[in-house]
């Protein structure tokens, strides 16, 4: 794994602290900003219930996506708002 790799790897995990401590009951709703290329997104989850649910927000931007199914975990609905920001690219 070269550098460039492990800068990625640890950025990732910086951005999914706060979501991985939904799960250890942390309050919510938590909001991360990640991007892909040059565009930015805000990544809200929310605790649903038991689930989670997750919407996203393009910064300085029109494209706004939320998550029609709940999910058991705050992880997984993050990777599943990536879904959406990479399919709109």
């Amino acid at each position: 794994m070269d550098c460039r790799d492990r800068f990625a790897v640890w950025l990732v995990e910086l951005v999914l602290e706060p979501v991985r401590a939904l799960r250890n009951g942390a309050p919510g709703p938590v909001t991360v900003r990640t991007a892909l290329g040059e565009r930015r997104f805000d990544v809200t989850i929310v605790r649903d219930g038991a689930d989670y649910r997750w919407s996203l927000q393009e910064a300085d931007g029109p494209f706004q996506e939320s998550g029609a199914v709940s999910l058991a975990d705050p992880e997984d609905a993050f990777w599943a708002a990536w879904t959406a920001i990479e399919s709109s690219a």
